[in-house]
């Protein structure tokens, strides 16, 4: 009896130390809503998430896949789409290019996360300077697009 009662604690000891050591080096699946368009041009967003897989960071991705592409001129059905892709997830995550307009769909974006009380990051992409103005905003964190910002951006902060 005494001997089955040592192995059973030594077990739990090795358990104990094999959780220790390897669950502090798992990284958690984040889930996340990357801005993007599939009908004004995907390349960030392809880029980012070729980016983040090379880098083997583990993201579920809320956004809405190219077999869902949706007709951008129904505004009302479009929000009821974000918000319910967005719902779910911790951060958005904005490619804040230059070009981008007020007017379009990353507002309504980012106007819905904010309701939604979700962590805003914006990604400002290499070699410019600015950004637009309501992204700047708005964003809750303003990172550069390297791997390394990233990862950070999406280790912390409210899961």
């Amino acid at each position: 009896m005494e001997s089955i009662l040592k192995y059973i604690a030594g077990g739990i000891v090795i358990k104990g130390l094999y959780d220790f050591f390897t669950i502090e080096t798992k990284s958690p699946q984040r889930r996340i809503f990357i801005s993007h368009s599939w009908e004004r041009g995907s390349e960030d967003y392809l880029s980012l998430k070729k980016k983040l897989k090379e880098h083997n960071v583990k993201i579920y991705d809320h956004s809405i896949p190219s077999h869902k592409a949706f007709d951008e001129d129904k505004r009302e059905e479009l929000e009821k789409i974000f918000r319910n892709q967005m719902i779910y997830c911790s951060k958005i995550l904005v490619i804040a290019n230059s070009g981008i307009d007020k007017n379009s769909f990353v507002m309504t974006e980012i106007k819905i996360a904010k309701e939604l009380k979700k962590e805003i990051i914006a990604i400002k992409p290499y070699g410019q300077y600015s950004m637009p103005t309501f992204i700047r905003n708005h964003a809750t964190k303003i990172i550069s697009n390297n791997i390394n910002s990233i990862i950070k951006a999406l280790q912390h902060g409210h899961e």
